[in-house]
């Protein structure tokens, strides 16, 4: 696979001579994935420049003979860092690279005792090189996308006065799964009337009120890759100062779209929509980043946000997100994804942007 031997790359320019990437109930599934193919909830894949093993128990044996190149050995009792020690006798190594990100300090005392007490992070070689897609990765983008928007299509179809917000959040998952979806990327959020200002805010049994504001942000997993969108709409016509809102969020949304290139930083992009709104004197009703990174996981890196001062990779996913929030009243965020190319950004989100009464 090239995205190994790229890998290995990095580990020989550190002096690393094996890596361990410990995926145990899902911490380290999207690394595990990406380098192995293996999609399972509990492995350690050992990876150097002559040898590549996967350690698994038995509810595992014959899918990661199915998803993945790498020599399985089976873990069937006991303890499996004994099952790891065993295998590792297999490498030659003085240095191995783990995630420090991804395992507790118990795992991490294990290792050092049992395996090897020269321990490096490899966290931040793994984030760059997830960051930057190929056009494979990109598409399982693109059709998560297609998926996510036609399923919010259809259920902006069955609104109306009195449903829940629950009610409208199991009626996007259902489609999304049944569109094609193999999961949802993150727990659906769906608020409503004065709830919209709350940036994360769970579905609740609050019934849809007419010319009230609904937010919907949610996302399709299509080959392990994430979608995330958000659309905020009006049951009904909205109030002259939700379309003043809107415009602002719109406005700014629209001018990072058109400024975002690859290269900039991400605190650069975070500036062109946060002055736009900071000017309509709304500055503390933004709190957080423009966006993020989207892959395997729904926030990954790149940021966009003002503590990022590294220039964004050609070919990076990530999303555009300017919110403003007015608590006791209602909030307003519009989320599109795109790829950052050399020449400009590449938006993959089509649904329509504008401000939808249904």
């Amino acid at each position: 696979m090239r995205k190994v031997e790229t890998f290995l790359q990095k580990l020989n320019q550190r002096n690393i001579d094996l890596a361990m990437i410990i995926n145990f109930e899902n911490s380290s599934k999207p690394n595990s994935f990406y380098l192995s193919g293996f999609s399972g909830s509990s492995s350690i894949l050992l990876i150097s420049p002559h040898k590549r093993y996967i350690i698994t128990d038995s509810r595992y044996f014959e899918q990661a003979q199915k998803e993945t190149d790498f020599t399985l050995i089976p873990h069937r009792k006991g303890d499996i860092f004994d099952t790891l020690k065993r295998a590792i006798s297999d490498f030659s190594f003085k240095r191995v690279g783990i995630e420090f990100e991804r395992i507790n300090h118990k795992t991490f005392l294990t290792l050092s005792e049992k395996i090897c007490d020269q321990l490096v992070p490899i966290d931040d070689i793994l984030w760059e090189m997830r960051s930057v897609k190929d056009e494979k990765e990109i598409e399982s983008i693109k059709k998560a996308i297609s998926i996510s928007e036609a399923a919010l299509a259809e259920t902006l179809k069955q609104i109306k006065e009195g449903m829940t917000e629950l009610d409208i959040a199991s009626e996007l998952e259902f489609r999304m799964r049944k569109m094609g979806a193999e999961r949802i990327a993150f727990e659906t959020i769906v608020t409503s009337g004065p709830r919209t200002s709350i940036v994360h805010g769970k579905p609740t049994n609050r019934k849809i009120r007419n010319s009230e504001p609904i937010l919907i942000d949610f996302g399709a997993v299509v080959d392990g890759y994430c979608a995330d969108i958000t659309r905020t709409v009006c049951l009904g016509k909205p109030s002259n100062e939700l379309r003043q809102i809107y415009q602002i969020v719109y406005d700014a949304q629209s001018s990072a779209l058109n400024k975002a290139r690859a290269s900039m930083t991400g605190s650069d992009l975070d500036s062109i929509a946060r002055k736009i709104i900071s000017k309509k004197g709304f500055s503390e009703e933004f709190g957080h980043g423009l966006g993020h990174g989207l892959g395997l996981e729904v926030h990954e890196s790149p940021g966009v946000n003002p503590r990022n001062d590294k220039p964004l990779g050609n070919n990076t996913v990530v999303t555009i997100e300017p919110g403003i929030y007015l608590p006791g009243k209602f909030g307003v965020r519009i989320e599109e994804d795109v790829v950052l190319r050399d020449n400009g950004a590449e938006v993959l989100t089509h649904y329509p942007r504008e401000l939808i009464s249904l």
